[in-house]
Parts: C-alpha cells; structure tokens; sequence
C-alpha cells in the first residue's frame, strides 16, 4: 500500500465534477492534512506537470487518476507521465469506477500505476481509503 512521504499535494484526476468534490469532502473527513487539487481532464493535469518540470510547483505528493476520461483516459496519462525521468517515482493510484477485473489491474500496471483502488462506494469507505495512505 501506498503512504504518503510528505505533506506535499494530493492531485485527484477525473473528469467527473461529482467525483471530484465528494473527493475534497472526503479529504476534510480523513486524516490527512494535505493540501488537494484537482483536474477534470488529463490534459489539464499534464499542463500542470510542465509547471513541476520547470521547478514553479513542487512535485505532488500522490496522484490518484480516473481510468475512464474521455480524450485521454487515465492509462494514456499515465504513460505520458511515466514517459519523463522526473515523474518515474512520483506515486500514482489509477481509481476504477468498480472495476476489479484482473485485465484492467494488469493494464494499470503496465502503463506505469504505482496502485490501482476500486472507488469507493460510499463515504465511510473513502474515508478509511484516504486514512490508510497516513
């Protein structure tokens, strides 16, 4: 299991905005005292990664990534991440809706995920999710 190493942000990608503010909600609930940002598209997550490149943002502490995107989706993201020597270590958790299936676990893997976590189905789960990476 992943743990946080630093008190750095957290990035939580996924195009759906629901997600992304139960996400947030959840944050406040848990243990943890990171800062979060959030991206709707996985372009908008790599334009902030070239602000990391260049030294203006400090490199996040944890990315969990949305597998279903449209344009590109969480695997194609995580590639192209994993494409910079910067980014090789930085941790990276690819969220299934409520897929377990084995194929999609290898297909993380092998674009490059550190982890793969089937979301949540309710806030009490979130909750011990996001406690278990303190």
């Amino acid at each position: 299991m992943i743990k946080l190493a630093n008190d750095n942000e957290i990035v939580m990608v996924d195009d759906d905005e629901m997600e992304l503010r139960l996400f947030e909600r959840f944050v406040t609930k848990s243990a943890l005292t990171n800062h979060v940002i959030t991206f709707d598209s996985g372009q908008g997550f790599l334009s902030y990664l070239e602000e990391i490149e260049q030294a203006i943002k400090p490199m996040p502490s944890l990315v969990l990534m949305d597998v279903r995107m449209p344009v590109l989706d969480g695997f194609d993201v995580v590639k192209r991440v994993r494409e910079a020597p910067v980014f090789k270590t930085l941790p990276i958790i690819m969220m299934f809706s409520n897929s377990n299936e084995e194929s999609d676990i290898q297909r993380a893997k092998e674009a490059g995920a550190d982890s793969y976590q089937v979301k949540p189905s309710n806030g009490i789960e979130y909750i011990e999710f996001l406690n278990s990476l303190v």
